[in-house]
């Protein structure tokens, strides 16, 4: 059986490609423990063993290590000084200490250094096996959250683009400053998300169970903000380039779901609630996802901040097959609509309102609600909230209608075309 030498030959000028496989690294100075746990893994991992701390060292500068396996006790520097240089080439390797001398003070030190599991010879295949799958998971978690920090890194990077700027400048100063405050929104949940994830693992040197599957659902909704930021850029990105995005639908109660999700851990809602009425029978809107909950999550903010006090937020969907009485439709002191200039009013038709407790909004405010940076937030407030929902919306030929009334509070209701379902009853 083949073994790595004890100086393998230009190692650092020859490495290893990435195997298909996770890599596992095992370090052991007796031959026996080092053959047996390579024999176990063969055949899910791609295995490598070496005798000593050097070589450990050398193969991890060489070649990408998911899992090591190392031994506290060995000849020349010990484990404890292996996972510290290991950590220090990769952090994001994933260690598990063996050791027959099993004391407290050393397994705290492996803990404080990072390694994610302290087992005690001899053990049995069961125990290492879930050792290592353990650790493999938190490997992927780990993973995955610096790819995604990446793509941040790259999404911010291509927004700060000096040309890119000085186009959406030139194109119009306000899909620039849109931009920006529609990625907010995700970003302002990915930043509750790593808080609680940091939470979560501070000071945890291992997950099991329900621990680990909260971490990796936290981690899976990372990466969906990321998506969602990705999607709005290359929305502004096409807008800018005069390139017109295909037509999408999407299933609405999909975007509900999403939408109370991603509101759950937002700081706008301040102890109040998010309650959402689905539809009876799930229907597309023909509008893409990203746009509909960039929609949503905006007027679900906006009704949140609408008071200081804790309140529930209702998100409610219905399906019409009748058209809207658009003839009837007259502006007055708490009423407005938009779009009715652009508006298909062709069935079947997606009514999705959002109603708040709030004091409502003055009539000497309610004509500007939807003017571009106007607003009544005078510390976070940008004013583009509205006048994103209702560009948003015509662009899909869509409707707003906005009804307040003092002291009861405000509904915003969008009117967007749909697809399939069954009938439900008229809207007035």
């Amino acid at each position: 059986m083949q073994t790595i030498p004890a100086t393998p030959p230009a190692l650092s000028q020859s490495p290893i490609p990435p195997p298909a496989q996770p890599s596992l690294l095992i370090v052991d100075d007796e031959e026996g423990p080092r053959q047996s746990l390579r024999m176990v893994f063969k055949k899910d991992y791609a295995v490598h063993a070496v005798e000593n701390g050097d070589q450990a060292l050398a193969f991890a500068r060489a070649n990408p290590v998911a899992i090591a396996i190392l031994d506290i006790r060995m000849a020349g520097k010990s484990g404890i000084e292996v996972l510290s240089g290991l950590k220090a080439i990769n952090p994001h390797i994933e260690v598990i200490m063996l050791t027959a001398y099993e004391t407290i003070e050393t397994a705290r030190q492996a803990l404080r250094l990072g390694a994610c599991d302290y087992l005690s010879k001899p053990f049995d295949l069961s125990t290492i096996r879930e050792a290592v799958a353990r650790a493999l998971h938190l490997r992927r978690i780990s993973d995955t959250v610096a790819a995604t920090t990446d793509r941040l890194k790259s999404l911010t990077d291509q927004l700060n683009n000096t040309a890119l700027k000085e186009e959406m400048a030139r194109t119009n100063t306000e899909i620039y400053a849109g931009a920006l405050h529609d990625i907010n929104n995700p970003l302002t949940v990915i930043t509750g998300y790593v808080e609680l994830l940091n939470l979560k693992l501070q000071g945890v040197g291992s997950l099991y169970g329900a621990d680990l599957e909260a971490v990796r659902e936290d981690v899976a909704l990372l990466a969906k903000q990321v998506n969602t930021c990705s999607a709005i850029a290359r929305r502004y990105l096409r807008f800018v380039s005069k390139r017109s995005a295909a037509t999408n639908e999407v299933s609405v109660n999909q975007v509900l779901d999403d939408v109370q999700t991603l509101m759950r851990n937002h700081p706008s809602i301040r102890g109040g609630h998010l309650a959402i009425k689905h539809l009876d029978v799930d229907t597309a809107a023909q509008i893409s996802g990203t746009e509909l909950i960039q929609i949503l999550l905006n007027l679900a903010v906006n009704a949140f901040q609408s008071t200081d006090q804790s309140q529930t937020v209702w998100i409610t969907a219905e399906r019409f097959d009748i058209k809207l009485p658009t003839e009837t439709f007259v502006e007055n002191y708490d009423e407005r609509f938009l779009g009715l200039d652009t508006y298909i009013n062709q069935p079947p038709l997606i009514a999705l309102s959002v109603l708040d407790q709030g004091p409502g909004i003055a009539r000497e405010i309610l004509p500007r609600v939807f003017e571009p940076y106007y607003t009544t937030k005078t510390q976070t407030g940008t004013g583009l909230g509205l006048a994103i929902v209702a560009r948003l919306v015509k662009a899909h030929q869509g409707l707003v209608h906005l009804k307040t009334k003092a002291g009861e509070g405000t509904r915003f209701t969008i009117y967007l075309p749909g697809r399939t379902g069954t009938a439900s009853q008229a809207p007035f």
